[in-house]
């Protein structure tokens, strides 16, 4: 197939199910805005919504969002690039609805038949007559984990409507081995599949195509020649600034399109934008159950100008506050600073970022005065041995520490607590079993325990035998979307089973742990949360106690008030008997006995040396306040020695 493209280009850039209709893609806006910086005619168009007309709104969304629907949402559009029986698809919808836990129509067989046979054929074509009526030169395609056989069954469309269309594609699921074994195996349908990051290519891409140049051996982009897919190796985006902000008129122009010719409204959630890429934890520690790409890990930042222009742009383009950071986590060095100046702008933004469970308090509280009031942190468990075991080197306590600052501040915190890692102890979620009541005033995980999957790109992937895996298989809702012998399925997947010699069985010691959470979690669904809050008062520090779902009050002075605020962060034994001798003259014993009773009434937790207060305060306070509280001048006096596993601020 040629590589060459004469006359001017015309692109069209396609958004295609199951992707969410809520938010335009970032991907699609970037790339949308390099042809506009090329002066290159170009559309983007929002297929997703046409799908929400035909498929049902509800229904699109679950599919878009609930990964256990991920592989039947392929399945659907595969069935019309290879027919319903070479892929066995009667039996598998049969076994789907015979297992399902999902309610009609996703659960019932007859709806997922005529979804299959009527409704998605009859979209294909629309889609494609909508397509084609641009005129379009190249069509791209941007595929994130149930995109790729909606992406392929409409390409293949396209190209026997009109052979001399170029067909590109891109995305997380066409990274790497899996974009280039798509490539070989349909290398009738497709052109070029763009590995990783995109920009350089995309705009060396771009620039072939306006001069006529073949468009074959650019890095980072596969070419097909001699009856093999060829690749010369690219690299990820060197500097964040090169990133245009991305062109979100499309989506709203698709958003007022829906509404006008499909009677559709669409509810808008947040606008995407990134201030980074790359994780700086995971460049130095990939934690074990990662799936991030190893080679587009390292930490990259776009300048703190920069992303307060793009933040300010976005918000003032489309007149909408509501957004949300594709970062994979918010820099550390940039994070205080950035809160501090999204604070001063002053605007009502509500904003949501991954970060890692490590901030300071001052910076979550900055974080909570600049909008930032949804997070996701890579919590994952409250057990220390299993943190270190997954290689997240935190401890449990912090992981409290940050929640209980975080439920201060009036930020929440969106996280999952993982398990079923080869070589875990039952132990470890034994001793959270016990935990959990403790932790019922503080904001649940969003779902109860998971069981990870095996990802690729993770260490625990590419080093399965040192965690004992002796067989893994692409996840089983995968294994319908291709007839044997089209595709290598280890090549294509990005979900895999495993079994592993270094697990018992998993379910059955996390049965009491899992009982533990359901009932937190419960208890945030009541109109009156669980709660543990201290109230300062002159001379005494007073704690509200329902945790288990009773009324307490207990007040405390001396010692004890000083221990609880002095513990708002955590403190080693040591520390803290340095600081109390400060103010208290201690008789021996003393200490212990008040950490004692404080620990009996489950207002302070432990873990070895160190100490955490438990209640949160009923409104912010600042460190610095709480020492300056409890030891006057004396808060300023540095200790005569530090604890090695003191606490960030």
């Amino acid at each position: 197939m040629s590589t060459s493209l004469p006359g001017s280009p015309r692109i069209l850039l396609a958004q295609m199910p199951w992707a969410s209709t809520t938010r335009p893609s970032i991907a699609l806006g970037i790339l949308g805005q390099l042809c506009s910086e090329a002066e290159i005619e170009h559309r983007c168009i929002y297929l997703n919504m046409d799908t929400a007309a035909a498929v049902g709104a509800r229904e699109t969304e679950a599919f878009a969002d609930d990964r256990g629907l991920f592989g039947l949402s392929e399945h659907l559009f595969a069935c019309d690039l290879f027919g319903p029986r070479r892929l066995a698809s009667d039996g598998f919808l049969e076994s789907f609805c015979a297992a399902a836990t999902h309610g009609p129509p996703l659960g019932d067989l007859d709806w997922l038949r005529r979804t299959r046979d009527r409704i998605i054929p009859q979209l294909l074509s629309r889609m494609a007559e909508r397509v084609l009526a641009h005129e379009p030169t190249v069509v791209g395609f941007s595929a994130m984990f149930n995109q790729v056989m909606p992406i392929l069954a409409l390409a293949a469309r396209l190209r026997r409507a009109r052979p001399s269309l170029r067909i590109i594609c891109g995305g997380a699921s066409f990274d790497d081995e899996m974009g280039m074994e798509y490539h070989r195996a349909l290398h009738d349908v497709i052109d070029h599949v763009f590995l990783a990051e995109a920009e350089d290519s995309f705009r060396e891409f771009l620039a072939r195509l306006v001069s006529g140049r073949s468009t074959a051996a650019i890095p980072g982009v596969t070419w097909w020649e001699d009856g093999e897919v060829r690749l010369i190796k690219g690299g990820p985006l060197a500097d964040m600034n090169r990133s245009p902000t991305p062109d979100y008129a499309p989506y709203f122009a698709e958003r007022a399109r829906a509404e006008r010719e499909l009677g559709l409204q669409f509810a808008l959630d947040r606008l995407p934008f990134e201030s980074s890429r790359g994780c700086w934890w995971g460049e130095k520690n990939h934690c074990v159950f990662c799936g991030l790409n190893p080679e587009v890990l390292p930490f990259r930042a776009k300048s703190i100008e920069r992303s307060m222009d793009e933040i300010t742009a976005l918000i003032s383009r489309h007149q909408v506050t509501r957004l949300i950071a594709t970062d994979w986590i918010v820099s550390r060095e940039q994070r205080g600073e950035l809160f501090r100046r999204l604070g001063e702008r002053g605007y009502d933004v509500e904003i949501f970022y991954e970060t890692r469970a490590d901030m300071p308090k001052q910076e979550i509280l900055l974080m909570a005065e600049a909008g930032v009031h949804r997070i996701q942190p890579g919590i994952e468990s409250f057990s220390t041995p299993l943190l270190r075991h997954m290689r997240k080197h935190s401890q449990g306590i912090r992981q409290v520490q940050f929640l209980r600052w975080c439920r201060e501040a009036g930020v929440h915190p969106l996280y999952h607590l993982l398990a079923g890692f080869p070589g875990e102890d039952p132990a470890w979620f034994a001793e959270m079993e016990q935990l959990v009541p403790r932790l019922r005033h503080l904001v649940p995980p969003r779902h109860n325990v998971f069981t990870i999957e095996l990802h690729r790109f993770s260490p625990l992937f590419n080093r399965r035998a040192e965690f004992g895996i002796k067989s893994y298989d692409i996840r089983v809702d995968y294994r319908f979307n291709f007839p044997e012998g089209v595709v290598d399925l280890r090549k294509t997947g990005y979900f895999f089973d495993f079994e592993s010699d270094m697990l018992g069985d998993v379910d059955s010691y996390l049965a009491p742990l899992r009982g533990a959470v359901g009932a937190w979690m419960a208890a945030h669904d009541r109109a009156e949360p669980p709660r543990c809050t201290y109230h300062v008062g002159p001379g005494f520090v007073g704690v509200v106690d329902t945790r288990d779902g009773n009324w307490r009050e207990h007040s405390y002075v001396g010692v004890a008030a000083d221990v609880l605020l002095l513990c708002d962060k955590i403190s080693s034994r040591a520390a803290l008997a340095e600081d109390l001798a400060r103010r208290h003259r201690l008789a021996d014993g003393q200490l212990d006995r008040v950490l004692d009773e404080l620990r009996r009434r489950d207002l302070l937790l432990v873990e070895g040396e160190l100490l955490l207060t438990l209640p949160v305060s009923n409104r912010p306070r600042s460190t610095e306040w709480l020492r300056a509280h409890v030891l006057g001048a004396e808060a300023d006096r540095p200790r005569k020695r530090l604890a090695v596993a003191a606490a960030t601020s």
